[in-house]
């Protein structure tokens, strides 16, 4: 039962965050969205090796390594340019 419920919640992450980028709701390269697909891979990973589904669960782990690569670079753009402290790009901070 609480796999159903974090695949669920996984599903509903990344499905969010599609939704706030195709409205425009935020950048394309924001923080917030690659956490949300981080998250919701992560979540529909475990949800997919718990029940043995191997395509899903290696999509899921390809999609979440992207999100960490592309927060990674984010962070190291950000020390370059001396802009960690400041507001990202959908005006969280840090």
């Amino acid at each position: 039962m609480i796999v159903e419920v974090i695949g669920t919640a996984g599903a509903c992450l990344l499905l969010l965050a599609y939704f706030l980028v195709s409205t425009r709701r935020i950048p394309t390269d924001s923080r917030l969205g690659y956490l949300l697909n981080l998250g919701g891979a992560a979540m529909l990973g475990v949800n997919a090796v718990v029940h043995g589904a191997i395509p899903p669960a290696v999509l899921n782990l390809v999609w979440a390594l992207i999100a960490i690569v592309a927060l990674l670079r984010q962070r190291a753009a950000h020390a370059v340019t001396g802009e960690a402290s400041s507001p990202d790009r959908d005006g969280r901070s840090g």
